[in-house]
């Protein structure tokens, strides 16, 4: 069975681990991954509208990963003035969602989609993000948000942000990229290089969910592949 996975660079997993990858590989099922760095809810409408009735890209099953962008990249334009000047322009072109009552319109449109098509649908919300004076609370009440149209659509939902915090634990310190906008360049060339070096970079920046204080290190990755299993393997 094709399933499709969309999301953003989460999903992606050239700077960090995709969940992907540690699927289990022995089963009939083919996994295509459609995730794209820097997506937004908006951006996945748009790509969704496109590839939903295309023939390459019909399945049963999609899993979904989206919405994290839409907080983090307008929280970047707070960290420095370099970080402000180019996220200012990259909100604009993605279309943050920096509303709460927009962003639940815009992500039920998704689901809609979904389920005017009746496709089958896995959610996972947004990951526990350990970066320096990040809007934690917004995060979480987003998360709240996806649950409930997750429901209503009755469609399952992975907490990940919770599983992140029970499996594998919080770090007290918390990482930063204000004056890192050069070494988040490189990551993404190391990373996609050699990708091996992820869970390396984890290690020597005291991370302990992640590779930079967002993308997935092999633990967290790995939680939730099982997760998503779990729900493939029941339908």
């Amino acid at each position: 069975m094709k399933i499709i996975c969309l999301g953003d660079s989460l999903t992606f997993g050239n700077v960090g681990y995709s969940y992907i990858h540690f699927l289990d590989k022995k089963s009939n099922h083919q996994y295509v991954n459609k995730g794209k760095n820097g997506d937004t809810v908006s951006g996945m409408y748009s790509r969704l509208k496109k590839l939903i009735n295309k023939s390459k890209y019909n399945s049963e099953i999609y899993i979904l990963g989206i919405g994290t962008n839409d907080i983090l990249l307008p929280y970047l334009r707070t960290v420095s003035l370099l970080w402000f000047l180019q996220m200012s322009l990259r909100c604009k072109l993605m279309k943050c969602i920096e509303d709460d009552e927009i962003f639940c319109q815009k992500y039920s449109r998704v689901l809609e989609l979904f389920y005017r098509n009746n496709k089958q649908v896995i959610i996972f919300g947004m990951p526990f993000i350990n970066l320096k004076d990040f809007p934690d609370g917004r995060l979480k009440k987003r998360n709240k948000l996806i649950k409930e149209l997750a429901y209503k659509y009755h469609y399952p939902f992975i907490d990940i942000y919770k599983l992140q915090k029970e499996n594998i634990g919080e770090k007290s310190c918390a990482y930063t990229w204000k004056y890192r906008l050069l070494i988040r360049f490189m990551d993404a060339i190391l990373m996609t290089l050699f990708p091996f070096t992820k869970d390396y970079f984890a290690k020597i920046r005291g991370l302990s969910t992640t590779v930079d204080g967002v993308h997935f290190n092999s633990k967290s990755a790995k939680v939730l592949a099982l997760e998503i299993e779990k729900y493939i393997i029941a339908k």
